[in-house]
C-alpha cells in the first residue's frame, strides 16, 4: 500500500469525529475538506449578543465615506451544548447590523481582531480555534453580516466566551473610484463561484504540501470583472479557522495575510474553495492587471512538536479601483521550539491582556485605515493548556490636516495567551496593513 494514502487513511479514520466537530470536514486521500461543511454554518443557531454597543464613528467626510469600528460579543454555557449534536459544539453564530449614511451607496465590513476564552474556573487543551465573518449585504442603507467564533477541545462540554472586533467602510462611489467583492451575501461561503469564491478550507498535509515543520503557505486568487484592469486591489482580512484531529497544548498559533498582486501565475496551484485550481487562463500564459488579484497566507497552529497536520480557512474580501492602494510593511512567521531552564526567562513576556499604542507617521493618504492582516502568539518556554487567547485593534484614529498632503494613524493592539494560571506569559507580533483611499501622492506605491 502506498504509503502516503496509508497515512492519510489512517488520519481520516481517526480523525473523522473531531474534524467534524471543528468545521464538519470529511477526508480524502488529497486532504480536502468536504464542501458540504459550508451548510452546517448556515444550520447554526443564532446566539443573542451580550454586548452591541453601536459602533465608534472613526472619521467622516460627509458626502463621501464614513468609517466606524466596533465589536461584538457572545457566550454560549456549558449547559447549552448537551442537547446540541456534536458538530455543532463550540459554535458561537452572530449577527449583527446597522445604518449607513443616506450619501453611501457601498458598504463592507473585516475582521479586526478576536478574542476567545473557554469558560469555567480550568484551562483545556486546543482542537479548534477561529473567527469568520461571512454574509455580508446591504439592502438600501442596512449593512447585515453573520460572525462565526470557535474555541474547543475534543469533547466541547466548556462553554466559551469570544468577542469579535471589526471595521465597517461605507462610502459613494460617485466621490471614491471604489468597488468592492464579498460576493456571499446569501451563504457564509458560497462555493462554486469559480475564480469569485472569497474563501477556502484546506489541510497542510497532502501530496502537494509535504511539509516538515508546523509553517504552512497557501496561494489564492480572486478573479472579478468589476474592478478596472490596472487598477490596485486592497486584500482584506475576514477570518481564520485551524483544526486538527486531537486536542493538544498550544505552544504558538500565528497568521499572515501576505503581500498581494493583480497577477495570476500559469500553471500555478492555487486554493480555492475546497481544492487546488489552476487559474482559468485561456492559453500557456500568466497574466498582469486582468481581473484577477493573487496573495500567500502562512499560517502556524503547534504544540512542542515540530508539526501536527491540521486544517486551515481563511476568508478575506477585497477592495477595488483607481482610488485603492495599500502600504504593507514586511513580516513573517516562524516556528517556535520548546525552551527550557534559563532560556525560559524574559522581560518582555505579557502577563494577562497587554495594551500598547502605535503611531504611523507620513500616511500619504486622504483617508487611511489599518487593517490587522499578520500576527503570532506563543507562551515564552513551552506549550500550555489555554484559557483565554487573543489579539484585536482596540480603537484607532486617523488624522490629516487638509493642507499637509500626509497624515498620522495611531492604534492601539492589544493580545493575550494564558492558561488558569497565568503563569509563563506570552510574546506576541503583528502587522497592520494600511489600506489607503485617495493617494495624495502623485506616484502610487502597492
Amino acid at each position: 500500500m502506498d504509503t502516503n494514502n496509508s497515512f492519510l487513511r489512517r488520519a481520516c479514520l481517526t480523525s473523522l469525529a473531531i474534524l467534524l466537530v471543528i468545521f464538519s470536514v470529511s477526508c480524502s486521500f488529497e486532504g480536502n475538506p468536504d464542501p458540504a461543511f459550508c451548510a452546517k454554518f448556515e444550520e447554526l443557531p443564532l446566539t443573542e449578543l451580550t454586548s452591541q454597543d453601536p459602533p465608534t464613528p472613526v472619521f467622516e467626510n460627509p458626502g463621501t465615506i464614513k468609517v466606524m469600528h466596533g465589536f461584538g460579543s457572545a457566550k454560549v454555557n456549558a449547559g447549552a451544548f448537551i442537547d446540541l449534536e456534536i458538530q455543532e459544539r463550540g459554535f458561537i453564530k452572530v449577527e449583527q447590523s446597522l445604518e449607513i449614511p443616506e450619501y453611501a451607496n457601498k458598504a463592507t465590513v473585516f475582521l479586526n481582531g478576536w478574542k476567545l476564552s473557554y469558560l469555567g474556573d480550568d484551562d483545556q487543551n486546543v482542537a479548534g480555534l477561529g473567527t469568520l465573518v461571512g454574509k455580508i449585504g446591504l439592502e438600501g442603507r442596512k449593512l447585515t453580516w453573520n460572525a462565526i467564533g470557535i474555541l474547543r477541545d475534543n469533547d466541547a462540554h466548556e462553554g466559551n466566551d469570544w468577542t469579535y472586533y471589526y471595521t465597517v467602510i461605507a462610502w459613494n462611489d460617485a466621490a471614491l473610484s471604489v468597488l468592492v467583492n464579498h460576493d456571499d451575501a446569501d451563504n457564509f461561503c458560497k462555493a462554486g463561484t469559480g475564480g469569485s469564491d472569497n474563501f477556502y478550507f484546506t489541510t497542510n498535509w497532502g501530496v502537494n504540501r509535504r511539509t516538515t515543520t508546523a509553517l504552512s503557505s497557501f496561494s489564492s486568487f480572486l478573479q472579478t470583472t468589476d474592478f478596472p484592469p490596472r487598477g490596485n486591489v486592497a486584500i482584506l482580512p475576514r477570518g481564520f479557522g485551524f483544526g486538527r484531529n486531537s486536542d493538544n497544548n498550544l505552544l504558538q498559533v500565528a497568521y499572515n495575510l501576505d503581500h498581494s498582486e493583480t497577477f495570476v501565475e500559469y500553471g500555478k496551484k492555487y486554493q480555492k474553495a475546497f481544492g487546488d485550481v489552476l487559474a482559468p487562463l485561456l492559453g500557456p500564459v500568466s497574466l498582469a492587471n486582468s481581473g484577477f488579484v493573487s496573495w500567500n497566507t502562512y499560517s502556524i497552529f503547534k504544540d512542542n512538536e515540530l508539526k501536527r497536520n491540521y486544517m486551515f480557512g481563511e476568508m478575506i474580501s477585497a477592495l477595488g479601483g483607481n482610488d485603492v492602494a495599500v502600504l504593507q510593511p514586511p513580516f513573517s512567521i516562524l516556528p517556535r521550539e520548546e525552551l527550557g531552564g534559563n532560556a525560559c526567562i524574559s522581560q518582555d513576556d505579557f502577563h494577562g491582556v497587554k495594551s500598547e499604542d502605535f503611531v504611523i507617521e507620513n500616511v500619504p493618504f486622504e483617508y487611511a485605515i489599518p487593517m490587522l492582516s499578520g500576527w503570532e502568539l506563543r507562551y515564552q518556554c513551552d506549550d500550555e493548556n489555554v484559557k483565554e487567547i487573543g489579539i484585536w485593534i482596540d480603537k484607532w484614529s486617523y488624522v490629516k490636516d487638509p493642507a499637509n498632503p500626509h497624515g498620522r494613524l495611531s492604534y492601539t493592539l492589544s493580545s493575550i495567551l494564558r492558561d488558569k494560571n497565568d503563569d509563563p506569559g506570552h510574546n506576541r507580533s503583528h502587522k497592520v496593513t494600511i489600506l489607503g483611499l485617495k493617494p495624495t501622492d502623485s506616484v502610487i506605491r502597492r
